[in-house]
């Protein structure tokens, strides 16, 4: 399942995210990271991840406890139009 992540944080919060990505990455433990952008505006960022359906949700946990005390972390369960365009034309 793909789930695009929108991470935001204060502003005061931006030398210890950079800190803590140059430490130990965006990349997390079972599961794919497709790609990850930042906003141009700042503060928020968008990471799009592949997560097995079978995935031990400890490390969904995990990913996101390494990350929240910094930043609030939204995870949105996503699927390109085309397919819910398919899926929808089935119902």
């Amino acid at each position: 399942m793909l789930y695009m992540n929108i991470l935001t944080w204060a502003p005061d919060k931006r030398d210890e995210l950079l800190k803590r990505a140059q430490t130990i990455g965006f990349k997390h433990e079972g599961m794919k990271v497709i790609g990850t952008w930042a906003d141009l505006d700042g503060c928020r960022a968008f990471q799009l991840t592949d997560v097995p359906p079978d995935m031990d949700p400890k490390l969904m946990l995990k990913a996101n406890f390494a990350w929240n005390d910094i930043m609030k972390i939204e995870s949105i369960a996503v699927m390109k139009a085309e397919e819910m365009v398919k899926l929808l034309s089935s119902i």
